[in-house]
């Protein structure tokens, strides 16, 4: 049971990030005639697998076992900003000329602006050419945890402005174990007058603990592996080809010590099923901060970000600390989950607190809390009662494809959705034994063309894009007379509204 459970909510885990179509939001003008057509709804490329945590719709598959890993690539915005024009010019981008306003606004999203104006300057730029590419490795920072690090790429070989490109580029840490993605990435334009486009990308990598140190014990040089990913989006095949390391020195010293504090708190969050959070963790790194929660067992949960709900860190000054996290999720134990926040108040030794401030939240139940019992036969509206709200059911029928099919009423006129609750059924197949690749990806290959021809973007959720009376929910299921429908509550929105203190110094 334990291991059928486990395999569930790897599935679940990984088709949750199976891109949804741009234009499913658009069904009512357009699908009609794209069907009769015989056309369907175009989807965003999805790049190599690398995982970045991201938000994330409350699709629910629960009826194979498998992870798949993707990897997002965000755009950061571009900013005027006159300040640090001097150590740009001290320490320059090797290989371009980039205009020093919008390198300063890079360096300030990311935290590399506060470690530089406290005298705390990266490890030395290297720049490395193969054929007509060239590629500058700036802003390294080595720490305890983590290895951060821009690439500067032009090329001659492909278009880098091109977000359909079938040729891109991607570095990873050749002889440093670590968990990691791009963060956030722009197109820049050179300054010396021939305005080539070079594509910046910001990279940050997890290390395990005692990771760095053991590194540097072993030798000072790090090694960079370049590949190369061209795809064949026609033939739906992917090639990966390594070019070469770039070789970049590192000195001990440049390794500063984080700041590591144990809070002893318990953060309460004011839901009656969740209960409350310790607050496990605070590590306070030259850049960055993060910090460790951990929910209650059999819950998972998450936060929104780039928004005024978005959780953040607030020092004793007054300076506020964005959350940011975007690149790797760090995978941790027990129902613990890491948040990093941009910049840090780790040279400053002045500041005696933090405020940790949560704004709204989701929360997921890994296992159902509620059951109903269903005939196929029977008469209809049923209504269910779940977490004091009033379900209605009112209709069901079964699709040769493979689904139950449930009409549930909408409480309002316009409703989209059914927010925080997800369906699913008792008598799902049996997820013991081991899945072979080619079996893999043909379920996820039937579930994606499923997916768009119930015009749904997801399954186990009740939502309609298309002003029908009712919302449609779509379970994988075999045909029976009778069902056991299972209901959870999956991306429930939590106002928190709440500040958290936390001491740094007595």
């Amino acid at each position: 049971m334990k291991q059928e459970t486990e395999m569930r909510l790897r599935l679940k885990k990984a088709l949750e990030d199976i891109p949804v179509p741009e234009s499913l939001f658009r069904f009512a003008e357009e699908l009609p005639d794209k069907f009769e057509k015989g056309e369907f709804v175009d989807r965003p490329t999805v790049a190599a697998p690398r995982r970045i945590r991201r938000r994330r719709l409350p699709v629910l598959y629960k009826s194979a076992a498998a992870a798949l890993l993707v990897i997002a690539t965000l755009t950061a915005g571009v900013k005027v900003s006159p300040a640090f024009a001097s150590f740009v010019k001290g320490v320059p981008v090797p290989g371009f000329e980039l205009a020093v306003d919008w390198l300063t606004q890079v360096r300030e999203r990311d935290g590399v602006q506060t470690a530089l104006n406290n005298g705390y300057t990266p490890i030395a730029p290297v720049t490395w050419q193969t054929g007509g590419t060239v590629i500058t490795i700036s802003d390294i920072y080595l720490t305890d945890e983590e290895l951060l690090f821009k690439s500067f790429i032009a090329s001659d070989d492909f278009d880098v402005t091109d977000p359909q490109r079938s040729v891109d580029i991607k570095i990873h840490p050749g002889n440093l174990s670590g968990s990691g993605s791009t963060t956030a990435g722009a197109i820049a334009a050179t300054t010396d007058g021939g305005g080539k486009p070079v594509l910046q990308e910001s990279y940050k990598f997890q290390l395990a603990a005692g990771m760095a140190e053991e590194f540097l014990q072993k030798g000072t040089e790090l090694r960079l592996t370049v590949i190369e990913h061209t795809a064949d989006r026609a033939a739906r095949r992917s090639d990966w080809k390594e070019l070469g390391q770039i070789e970049i020195p590192i000195e001990p010293g440049k390794l500063l010590h984080n700041r590591v504090l144990e809070p002893d708190s318990r953060l309460a969050i004011g839901d009656p099923d969740f209960g409350e959070m310790p607050l496990n963790k605070l590590t306070i790194q030259p850049t960055t901060m993060n910090v460790i929660v951990q929910g209650p067992k059999g819950w998972q949960f998450d936060f929104p970000r780039d928004d005024e709900t978005a959780p953040y860190l607030k020092d004793d000054k007054g300076r506020i600390y964005r959350y940011d996290p975007s690149g790797p999720g760090l995978l941790l134990e027990d129902g613990k989950l890491q948040l990093p926040f941009s910049s840090s108040v780790f040279f400053d030794r002045d500041i005696r607190s933090l405020t940790l401030y949560i704004g709204k939240m989701t929360i997921s139940e890994m296992e159902p809390s509620g059951r109903v019992e269903l005939a196929m036969d029977e008469a209809f509206p049923k209504s269910v009662r779940f977490k004091n709200r009033e379900l209605v059911i009112e209709g069901a029928d079964y699709d040769s494809r493979g689904y139950l099919h449930l009409k549930m009423k909408k409480d309002r006129p316009g409703q989209t959705s059914l927010e925080g609750v997800s369906f699913d059924i008792a008598e799902k197949e049996d997820l013991s034994g081991e899945w072979e690749q080619e079996r893999l990806e043909a379920y996820i290959r039937k579930t994606k063309e499923d997916r768009e021809a119930f015009l749904v973007s997801g399954f186990g959720i009740a939502e309609d894009y298309l002003n029908k009376p009712h919302l449609d929910v779509y379970i994988p299921a075999p045909r029976l007379e009778r069902y056991t429908i299972e209901l959870s509550r999956s991306g429930d929105t939590i106002d928190v509204g709440r500040s958290y203190p936390i001491a740094i110094k007595p």
